[in-house]
């Protein structure tokens, strides 16, 4: 339904940037354990998945990835897409580390705080979520042990966390995500038709431009230091979605020129599970696996591209 009205409302390049977030899973056996928790200041409780490899044990004390999913999609994402039992595979063949991952809902509410204050998604994952699974797993402290890995509307939603939370992962990767500046912001908020599918005010507030000026990545990141030591990766498919490839190329031109420490992944595939569930294998076994690998204060890379090929 999201993804018709989306289609409908469509009406140029930029506009369509929103169907970018509409994605669905196709169906397997459950996986992951599924619980529930409240959302704070409201009679909500919101559904998490965790994932943990075979054999787990809390004694291990892993890392902790929190994976925040599409538009469109939920909690039952892995087990839909059929993530949970790739993942076994990748550990068992030593391709992906052992972690636990935990897959918060976030319905539709693109991982904000909404400005009216009627959900706070992202202190709901941070201050209340994340800790509770670290008890209740085990796992490593933040932010060594602390990784954060989004996708499509996740993907934008994982860069916001690391600009409002700067130092509270080791690292951030943003797959297959909107990167937008304050003019594309501004054209697609001040759109009548998305106002119809998205309660934008509510999320973004007033839609002045000095208030989206305040939360462009473009504005804000301009030095290293701005990332709080926070390791970044972009990561996108050869064929995603256009307007995809664009913003992401020039946030990583951005980057680049502001000397800002980050790492490209660009994989084969379009914007899909097909495409994203291999592509986590890599993005797990780079992230994880440095931090893991790397002594603390380690300096990170210098801007590089991978290709990741089947």
């Amino acid at each position: 339904m999201i993804r018709s009205c989306l289609e409908v409302g469509r009406r140029a390049a930029l506009t369509a940037g929103i169907a970018w977030l509409a994605v669905g899973c196709a169906g397997t056996p459950p996986r992951l354990h599924y619980d529930a928790l409240s959302l704070p200041g409201t009679e909500r409780s919101l559904e998490y998945a965790v994932y943990t490899p075979p054999g787990f044990e809390p004694e291990e004390e892993l890392p902790l990835v929190v994976f925040l999913h599409g538009a469109g999609d939920g909690p039952d994402c892995f087990d839909d897409a059929g993530v949970g039992e790739h993942l076994d595979l990748g550990i068992a063949a030593g391709r992906v580390p052992r972690a636990v991952i935990v897959v918060p809902r976030g319905d539709f509410g693109f991982w904000e705080n909404w400005a009216d204050g009627s959900f706070r998604y992202r202190d709901w994952v941070v201050r209340d979520l994340m800790p509770f699974i670290a008890s209740r797993y085990g796992t490593a402290p933040c932010p060594e042990g602390c990784h954060l890995v989004g996708i499509s509307m996740g993907g934008h939603g994982a860069l916001r966390f690391a600009l409002h939370e700067p130092g509270h992962f080791d690292s951030v990767t943003a797959i297959s995500a909107p990167i937008l500046n304050t003019e594309d912001a501004w054209e697609l908020t001040h759109e009548s038709w998305v106002r119809f599918v998205i309660p934008a005010r509510r999320i973004w507030g007033d839609g002045s431009r000095e208030s989206i000026e305040r939360e462009d990545f473009f504005l804000r990141w301009t030095r290293p230091a701005d990332l709080g030591g926070t390791r970044l990766m972009l990561a996108w498919g050869d064929r995603d979605h256009r307007r995809i490839i664009e913003t992401n190329e020039r946030f990583e031109k951005h980057l680049r020129g502001h000397r800002i420490p980050f790492e490209v992944l660009v994989f084969p595939g379009r914007h899909n599970w097909k495409a994203w569930t291999p592509a986590l294998d890599t993005v797990l076994a780079d992230q994880i696996g440095r931090a893991v690998a790397a002594p603390a204060g380690t300096p990170s890379p210098e801007p590089a591209r991978t290709a990741h090929t089947k």
